[in-house]
């Protein structure tokens, strides 16, 4: 932060990174750069179609739908619903609806906030 204790940043200076797949963009915003286990908040926005595999991550957040849509499993989330999850919880996947969808997200620990895929589910065979 900047020596005033502060730090503004406008929609225009957002650092907008790749996220983890097509039409997935996401910001990072730690709170203490000085301390890996501060909260961090992110913005990741999802352009419409897209699509998230199933994963976990492994600290405890709070998610808001800022607008759009996304079904995680099998649950759909619009704008101002909310999602509290804890860490190590897999969910997924998530498929974002056709208007895209903005999310902010607050990990309680971001050096413990990274993406961790699962594996996929294997379907019985018949016998």
């Amino acid at each position: 932060m900047s020596g005033r204790g502060h730090r503004d940043i406008f929609a225009a200076d957002i650092d907008w990174r790749p996220g983890s797949g097509e039409g997935i963009d996401y910001a990072r915003f730690p709170l203490n750069e000085a301390n890996p286990a501060a909260p961090m908040v992110i913005l990741s926005r999802f352009d419409p179609g897209a699509e998230v595999p199933p994963h976990t991550h492994g600290a405890n957040y709070f998610e808001y739908v800022i607008e759009g849509e996304q079904t995680v499993g099998k649950t759909t989330f619009r704008k101002g619903d909310i999602r509290l999850v804890n860490g190590g919880t897999g969910y997924g996947p998530i498929k974002i609806g056709p208007q895209g969808c903005t999310v902010l997200i607050v990990f309680e620990d971001a050096s413990r906030a990274v993406m961790e895929s699962l594996p996929r589910k294997k379907t019985a065979m018949a016998a």
